[in-house]
């Protein structure tokens, strides 16, 4: 085997990946001799729809443009389509014992921190240790993700031994998170706040941040990967309006439209520019819109409550509305991914099949026998977000129609997590976008008992016996039936009411952009250090 292999269930799995997704969707690179000299210079100018609630990448899931300061150990390789490889970044290369339990990083030497500290692996394990064993007050949303981990072992400077309890699928594929940031531990020790100060040995550091308008970098000159970055500086632009956001784009004041463009709004940009512009499809999966359900409160603590509304959601409707008609149906986990639950099975659970208004019928049915033959008022808090009002509304109107009364109410990011995290709401609908399709990182964020994003504060014992089971299982089809029996259960209990996926979004990028790529997440290949701007 060599270093960098993955264990044979993901090999498997980036099969069954490529497997997934139609040719045209994953269009093949150039040969090598018709690629073109990269050049030197420019600042890239991107838009984010919300600010980050925080600048610790361990802590957040909102935090873009916090990614080009830093480095992971290994990463995905950020110009292949599927994200199916996991390349070698900090960590030179590894190598997995034969039982599958250890791990063995052998670190790049000579990587210095921006602030001048070497990075050694003391800070690889200090900076994996904040994560598995948060300290009091500290948020960790991939907490989960490092259970399987016994212990992370300094060997020397520049080798760390990762021990396992038990096997672990999707190991290499959780670090190379964009959110498995390398920090320096004596520069935290030494009373630094990530959350609020930044030192990383990324591709670019940190200019200025002005609060509601916009976040500057410049190009680190000492960067240990020579001759890199190419371009001077990457400068995000919040902007939560999407009209605003269309017209910068056009007038060529961002170089890649951030949200998704519809349909109309696709066929207007290459109507006005041309040529000038591409625009490219996320291939395979993305996310879900999942309306939390704070299953604490009544009268979210009741089942029949919560299957009810899911069966009032009129989901082919939601396609139409929502998508322009280009759009699908999927579970917990991504419904074009290979861990999704095949659409007869899906079909059987609340909502997800049948007559729009025999679902209605049997939503009223079930809300009388809870107790709510009249139904109830609820407060629906929205995220302050491109896009999310429009499900909201959507979502509002699907159940008035069995006496479930809405009231919109619309909050910053930060003060949204907030509610999430301790509960304090009714309903919050929320966009989540996945680091990676794999169960080990959704089920383990989202889903489980112990899972930091678990909005819905509801435990349900037999997923977390099913997510055991399937994260230490390396043969691929066992691995896939356990994943699908947990995502029935999870289904059965309905703690968030999911809404259709849409499939006729693309994202505009102008040809000026060069040896960059859309890729199924966007946590992955955001630290710019390979594009360049054509002049």
């Amino acid at each position: 085997m060599r270093p960098w292999q993955w264990l044979p269930v993901a090999a498997a799995l980036a099969t069954v990946l490529a497997a997934c997704v139609p040719a045209a969707q994953a269009p093949a690179e150039k040969p090598a001799a018709e690629q073109p000299v990269a050049e030197y210079g420019g600042v890239l100018n991107l838009a984010l729809s919300t600010e980050p609630a925080t600048l610790d990448l361990h802590a957040d899931n909102t935090s873009t443009p916090v990614f080009p300061i830093y480095n992971p150990l290994v990463r995905y390789d950020p110009l292949e389509a599927l994200m199916s490889k996991v390349e070698p970044n900090l960590a030179e290369r590894w190598e997995i014992s034969p039982d599958g339990k250890t791990y063995t990083f052998h670190l790049i030497k000579g990587v210095k921190f921006h602030q001048g500290g070497e990075f050694t692996a003391s800070d690889a394990a200090f900076s994996f240790e904040r994560q598995k064993n948060p300290q009091k007050g500290q948020v960790a949303p991939r907490k989960a993700a490092f259970d399987p981990v016994d212990r992370f072992e300094v060997v020397d400077d520049y080798t760390l031994r990762v021990h396992m309890k038990r096997l672990y699928a999707s190991f290499l594929a959780n670090i190379a998170q964009g959110w498995m940031a390398m920090l320096d531990k004596e520069w935290v020790e030494a009373g630094h706040d990530p959350t609020k100060e930044l030192n990383g040995t990324g591709p670019f550091t940190w200019k200025e941040y002005i609060r509601g308008t916009s976040v500057e970098q410049v190009k680190n000159p000492n960067y240990w990967k020579k001759g890199l970055p190419y371009l001077d500086g990457v400068k995000y632009f919040f902007i939560p309006d999407e009209g605003t956001l269309l017209a910068a784009f056009r007038t060529g004041n961002l170089h890649i439209s951030g949200s998704a463009l519809n349909l109309a709004q696709q066929g207007d940009v290459t109507s006005a520019l041309g040529d000038k512009v591409r625009s490219e499809k996320r291939p395979v999966y993305y996310g879900n819109s999942l309306v939390n359900l704070s299953t604490a409160k009544k009268p979210f603590d009741d089942v029949r409550v919560r299957r009810a509304l899911s069966y009032a959601i009129d989901r082919e409707a939601g396609i139409k509305v929502l998508w322009e008609g280009q759009g699908y149906n999927q579970g917990y986990m991504p419904g074009k991914g290979p861990w999704g639950l095949p659409p007869e099975e899906l079909a059987k659970f609340p909502g997800f099949s049948g007559d729009p208004e025999k679902n209605r019928a049997e939503a009223k049915r079930l809300l009388a026998e809870a107790g709510y033959p009249n139904g109830f008022n609820v407060a629906m808090n929205v995220r302050k977000q491109t896009g999310r009002e429009q499900v909201n509304i959507f979502v509002q109107d699907q159940w008035k129609r069995i006496g479930v009364i809405g009231t919109l109410k619309t909050y910053e990011t930060a003060v949204s997590y907030e509610l999430l995290r301790s509960g304090d709401y009714e309903v919050f609908e929320w966009g989540t976008a996945y680091a990676f399709d794999d169960p080990d990182a959704i089920y383990a964020e989202h889903f489980t008992c112990k899972a930091e994003r678990n909005y819905a504060h509801l435990c349900i014992p037999e997923v977390d016996a099913l997510f055991e089971k399937q994260s230490a299982e390396l043969d691929l089809a066992k691995r896939k039936k356990l994943v699908n029996e947990m995502e029935k259960a999870a289904l059965d209990a309905m703690p968030r009411i999911i809404i259709p996926a849409g499939d006729n979004t693309a994202t505009g990028i102008w040809n000026t952009v060069r040896n960059w790529r859309l890729q199924p997440s966007p946590y992955g290949n955001r630290h710019w250090e390979q594009t360049w701007l054509a002049k």
